[in-house]
């Protein structure tokens, strides 16, 4: 079984103006922006390097919890204790959760289960974001399998008029709703149904919560502090894009050496324009003003991006570990063909390109007890930070 929780959420007045992308997702020129033409970006607590660079780390929490305060005092306000729905809708997709906290003993007893390996350097800064700002402000993508009434329940309560509609700069709406008192009994009964749901993106969130959770565990506030924030999607609804892999300081000879040695494996077929791949085992490579179609003669069964990393990035380019490699970049998949191929305009650059991996590979993995590459998923559209705050103070 798994906890569903109910909470009482701090909600934004104007949420079209604190609504902020995940930190992680927002580079630090493209936060520096945003908050010059709006303060109340919840960027300014989510990443306040952006406000101030260089802080020791103890003083960068310290300013997330100023700016967080600040907003406590002009625009964040409690709503009741219950269950809430926050629904994403673009052109062609839409998805619907339950807003929750969700219990970090499952966590720790692998009833939420994880698909990542976490770094420590990241933990210490979740870490010290969460134990001093005393709350949860960026919600945790979960997934589960999809279930029949608890989707009924969720669509339901989207009848009813809206806590919060806007539509952001992507085109993408936001919608926030309560769900009625009447069936917080059956959700939480519906939980202890399910065996386990699964972190689809936030890993280092999770794992800040359950640190933070084992300090001071006698404080009054410990229930709460026990509790992280998450939404949860079934699985059918998320939609995943590809992350691919953009490579710098790359030499003309050694991408000639690439292509020759794959081909013993692979198919390489040169191609008028860039390749995004539409079915596993499939790849696409660029570099000055070049395309190629790299297709394995054989059936695989690891990820694609495990194959890209196996047969491609350590053996030709001595990529040992993507995540600190300063010469590996990531692309999210929601680029279009026309800003990737304007990547691939420094002639030293290679963009290598890949199918998506799917919720049930996530899922099997996660089952497996495996661990996923970094930048295995790019999920679409991205949950809003700042419409939703646990706090626990």
């Amino acid at each position: 079984m798994v906890v569903f929780k109910p909470f009482s959420p701090y909600m934004p007045k104007h949420p079209e103006n604190v609504a902020a992308d995940p930190y992680d997702v927002v580079s630090m020129e493209e936060a520096q922006a945003i908050l010059s033409k709006n303060r109340d970006s919840f960027l300014a607590v989510d990443k306040p390097e952006a406000l101030q660079s260089d802080l020791p780390l103890d003083e960068w929490g310290k300013l997330a919890r100023e700016e967080l305060e600040r907003l406590y005092e002009h625009e964040l306000t409690d709503h009741p204790n219950g269950f809430y729905v926050y629904r994403l809708t673009s052109e062609q997709h839409q998805q619907t959760g339950l807003v929750a906290t969700f219990s970090v003993m499952d966590y720790e007893a692998g009833r939420i289960k994880i698909h990542e390996h976490t770094r420590e350097t990241k933990e210490r800064e979740r870490i010290e974001h969460v134990q001093t700002t005393k709350a949860h402000t960026g919600p945790i993508l979960l997934s589960h399998p999809s279930h029949a009434i608890l989707k009924q329940i969720l669509h339901g309560a989207t009848e009813g008029p809206p806590l919060f509609s806007f539509t952001d700069e992507r085109g993408v709406k936001h919608e926030g709703f309560m769900i009625p008192n009447r069936e917080l009994a059956r959700v939480m009964m519906i939980g202890a149904t399910i065996p386990s749901v699964y972190i689809a993106d936030g890993h280092h969130r999770a794992k800040a919560a359950a640190v933070v959770a084992g300090i001071n565990k006698d404080d009054a506030q410990k229930n709460e502090r026990s509790h992280f924030l998450g939404v949860l999607f079934p699985s059918d609804e998320l939609m995943i894009l590809p992350y691919h892999r953009l490579l710098s300081h790359i030499a003309p000879e050694e991408v000639e050496h690439m292509l020759e040695g794959l081909s013993f494996s692979y198919e390489v077929k040169p191609e008028d324009s860039l390749v995004l791949p539409k079915e596993h085992g499939v790849f696409g490579a660029a570099y000055r003003g070049k395309f190629y179609r790299i297709t394995k003669r054989k059936e695989d069964a690891a990820l694609d991006v495990a194959i890209l990393q196996r047969d491609i990035l350590t053996p030709y380019f001595n990529v040992a570990d993507i995540r600190t490699d300063a010469r590996v970049d990531f692309v999210g998949g929601n680029r279009s063909i026309t800003e990737l191929e304007q990547l691939v305009k420094s002639p030293d650059r290679l963009l290598l390109t890949c199918h998506e991996t799917t919720m049930s590979q996530l899922m099997r993995v996660a089952d497996d007890g495996g661990q996923m590459p970094p930048k295995s998923t790019w999920f679409e559209p991205k949950l809003k930070s700042g419409l939703f705050i646990h706090r626990f103070d």
